[in-house]
């Protein structure tokens, strides 16, 4: 331990916090750049479920978990269903490139702990990701509690093949005149009929309705004009962000709230997929609904790229799945399917999207700040 923290002497050991590990770097007197990370196990989906519910049964639940400064009560397992989000020491392993004898943690190790240690006292939510949801699901959660009646809308989950697919089923439950559900594709019956002077009458199930089929015919024609004008179509039917193309025309307006509830979205977050699909296409739509993973060296170039940019160097920088977060400076980014990253910050504490997603996530990262500090300019 004590050589350990000769290794962080004067600083400048970055940290690195991702989803069940640590990682940090440090270089060699001969030169080499040692990678030693910390890893802890994952609570299951079962256990943060309910976890959750018993955090959001708390009457002060926004003021204990609401923030980034979560409250030190939630370090008492009777306030988490009985789960500690504290590792005990089993739950604690490690690896490092040094090669050293792994029967005992390398100063390399012991440095990471004690940086983990730190951080975790300045920034206590970055333990929900490290037990492997991030804190901000929790928010979502809380925010959507506390939105008044009239703006909560009734949601449906997907299953596990729908969020991994993007590929979301278009009639989910019960519709009324008011709320139309999005058809499902059909099999017409083409073959020509005798002429008729008669009211035709309503068509049979499953067709869709009279709105219905109107919707679809002119969707049809909008895709038809599309490839005319040299467009391609950049999604396949069913994604997210093809449910987002069609919601952000007239024709599509009468199934905006079926379309939340597919998605399983409030009436803010669906406001922002359509800024999402506004900014970026389909690409950055899908970016907005789905947290994929990508390779770590991919995560770990782009934190190289805005290293520079950054206000603050040596906060932390936070990984999930396709996305980095820097809460110090209020921007995340997002790696479309596209290849380009997508510029986000939460004004709000809830992560929104911004103009400018580009290839360099340097250059999406100045898109991210430029809108965070004309926010605040703003506010004045």
């Amino acid at each position: 331990m004590t050589a350990g923290r000769h290794l962080l002497v004067g600083g400048g050991a970055p940290l690195n916090v991702a989803q069940g590990f640590a990682i940090s770097k440090f270089r060699l007197p001969d030169a080499r750049v040692v990678r030693p990370r910390l890893i802890v196990a994952e609570l299951t989906t079962s256990q943060w479920d309910r976890i959750d519910t018993a955090i959001l049964a708390l009457p002060d639940a926004a003021t204990v978990a609401g923030t980034a400064a979560i409250s030190d009560e939630l370090i008492n397992p009777h306030l988490t269903a009985g789960i500690p989000l504290i590792p005990a020491p089993e739950d604690i392993s490690y690896t490092c490139t040094c090669s050293a004898d792994e029967t005992s943690p390398c100063p390399h190790s012991a440095a990471v702990g004690l940086l983990l240690t730190e951080r975790l006292r300045t920034t206590p939510a970055l333990l929900f990701t490290l037990r492997g949801r991030p804190h901000q699901h929790l928010k979502k959660q809380l925010h959507a509690a506390l939105l008044p009646p009239s703006q909560q809308e009734p949601t449906t989950p997907l299953n596990a093949t729908e969020r991994a697919t993007g590929r979301l089923p278009l009639n989910v439950g019960p519709t009324s005149a008011k709320t139309p559900a999005i058809p499902d594709p059909v099999d017409l019956n083409l073959t020509p009929q005798p002429p008729t002077h008669l009211p035709p009458h309503p068509p049979p199930d499953p067709l869709p309705d009279l709105q219905g089929l109107k919707a679809a015919a002119a969707d049809a024609a909008h895709r038809a004009q599309m490839l005319l004008d040299g467009g391609e179509p950049h999604s396949l039917p069913n994604t997210p962000g093809d449910i987002a193309r069609l919601t952000s025309l007239p024709h599509g307006t009468p199934f905006r709230r079926a379309a939340m509830e597919h998605l399983g979205l409030d009436v803010v977050s669906m406001g922002h997929l359509q800024l999402a699909y506004s900014y970026g296409g389909p690409a950055g739509a899908t970016a907005y609904i789905e947290a994929f993973t990508v390779e770590p060296d991919t995560l770990a170039q782009a934190q190289a790229a805005i290293q520079p940019l950054r206000p603050a160097p040596m906060a932390t920088i936070e990984w999930e799945g396709n996305r980095l977060t820097d809460h110090a400076a209020g921007v995340q980014l997002r790696y479309g399917h596209d290849a380009r990253w997508y510029p986000y910050r939460a004004p709000f504490g809830i992560w929104q999207p911004v103009q400018g997603p580009d290839a360099d996530p340097a250059q999406a990262y100045r898109a991210a700040r430029r809108a965070h500090v004309k926010g605040r300019t703003s506010k004045k």
